[in-house]
């Protein structure tokens, strides 16, 4: 589907130029006219995985190839504009998935979520009994398992699902999303959302607003959660020297 906004090379990945509404526009159109795609969310975690690995040429393909790359991060945000380039609004995963859920999935619609427990899963269905979910958790480490991708990928395009949301982790779900993006008989749009079903699910909460437009919801995410968050913040933060060389090095304050 040919898109009607512009976007920004940012080296690693794109930044597409979109706000939230146009955004949800955008993805509700695709499955409407039945163009298949996917949609990530970079944020500086992801950079920072793009900047570092070794895989980086491939992993940046799976990037470019989505049909919708938003920016799901404030720092990012600021950091583009200490560049000269200013984005429409910064559209997190997690504001996604609710507005989606919220505002535009119902009863005509199948959803697909990879990824989070029975539990969390059962609450997304209380919370929204209208919608048609069909759920299935993976092993852990199953991207590197062949067998198992074949499997999860072949189930997913037997459902037929307008909308899946993956939320088994990056880059496992980008990786994933890429493969759907190539198997001729799933015809759905997916969505890459990470954590975003835990606080769709009310499992986890969003930091105050306030907290998150001093852009520190990294802040209050590493106090609810520091065994798993420190040492993955503290990494993304010794990134963003190498992240802010791509950045100048693609920047000039145009945009493609």
């Amino acid at each position: 589907m040919t898109s009607n906004f512009s976007s920004l090379n940012i080296g690693l990945c794109r930044i597409d130029m979109i706000d939230m509404d146009r955004a949800l526009s955008q993805i509700v159109a695709m499955r409407q006219k039945k163009c298949k795609g996917y949609v990530v969310t970079p944020n500086i975690d992801h950079l920072a995985r793009l900047a570092g690995s070794r895989r980086s040429s491939s992993l940046q393909r799976v990037y470019v190839n989505a049909s919708l790359s938003l920016c799901d991060s404030r720092i990012l945000e600021f950091m583009l504009k200490l560049h000269g380039n200013r984005i429409p609004e910064v559209v997190t995963g997690s504001d996604l998935t609710a507005r989606l859920f919220n505002d535009e999935l119902n009863e005509k619609d199948s959803v697909y979520i990879l990824g989070g427990s029975d539990e969390i899963l059962m609450r997304i269905k209380n919370r929204y009994p209208r919608i048609n979910i069909t759920h299935h958790n993976p092993t852990m480490g199953f991207i590197r398992k062949p067998g198992e991708v074949d499997a999860i990928v072949a189930h997913i395009a037997e459902a037929d699902p307008d909308y899946v949301f993956l939320a088994v982790g990056s880059p496992q779900q980008e990786i994933l999303a890429n493969l759907l993006q190539n198997t001729d008989e799933y015809r759905g749009v997916t969505l890459c959302i990470g954590a975003s079903i835990l606080f769709l699910a009310g499992a986890e909460k969003r930091a105050p607003n306030w907290m998150q437009q001093l852009r520190l919801e990294w802040l209050y995410r590493m106090s609810q959660n520091p065994s798993r968050l420190t040492i993955r913040y503290l990494k993304n933060a010794l990134s963003l020297p190498a992240i802010n060389r791509h950045l100048a090095r693609n920047l000039q304050g145009t945009t493609l």
